[in-house]
């Protein structure tokens, strides 16, 4: 809206429909192009506005997509963290609090995000694919969804448990035997 502005649209209606307009094309064009690649699988973070991610919008966050995983942050207890976004498409939970962090020249920094907590259940989306690269995304986020445990605090928050979406593959394999 404010860049509209500072580029002579003074009307606040038409800033507020030509904003939407070109929201939309941007969000369109996300959605369209992460649908048209079904095996691929996507995983991203909620967001750290803690906010509902449905109701604001957030791209891609807030897509509806059977190749998406999104994330959300809680601390080293499982605990949801203050930040952390939310939503009916926020399936997993991850630690993404003071996570210590490599950043550029070598140092280390503690970082918090959901950003930090999406990490996690990629490393893990990647660990499932080493060990049965014939998996496809619907079978990881499966064997993610299985392995996810509730909060003790909030069963809403179900929290990633690499170990046991690990044995969920193992098991897998195991009856195809």
């Amino acid at each position: 809206d404010d860049a509209l502005e500072k580029n002579k649209v003074v009307d606040a209606e038409e800033r507020k429909k030509m904003a939407r307009e070109i929201f939309d094309i941007g969000k369109n064009g996300l959605y369209d192009a992460l649908k048209s690649a079904p095996e691929i699988l996507f995983i991203t973070a909620a967001g750290n506005s803690d906010n509902d991610v449905d109701f604001d919008e957030v791209i891609p966050s807030s897509f509806d997509l059977p190749n998406l995983v999104t994330v959300g942050a809680v601390d080293r207890a499982g605990d949801e963290t203050s930040f952390t976004s939310f939503g009916k498409n926020v399936i997993a939970y991850a630690d993404g609090f003071e996570v210590n962090s490599h950043i550029p020249g070598g140092s280390h920094l503690k970082l918090s995000g959901t950003s930090m907590a999406s990490s996690e259940v990629t490393n893990l989306a990647a660990k499932l694919f080493a060990l049965d690269p014939k998996l496809t995304p619907d079978n990881v986020i499966a064997l993610i969804k299985q392995g996810l445990e509730p909060s003790k605090e909030n069963a809403k928050i179900l929290l990633l448990n690499p170990k046991k979406s690990i044995e969920a593959l193992k098991a897998r394999e195991a009856k195809k035997t």
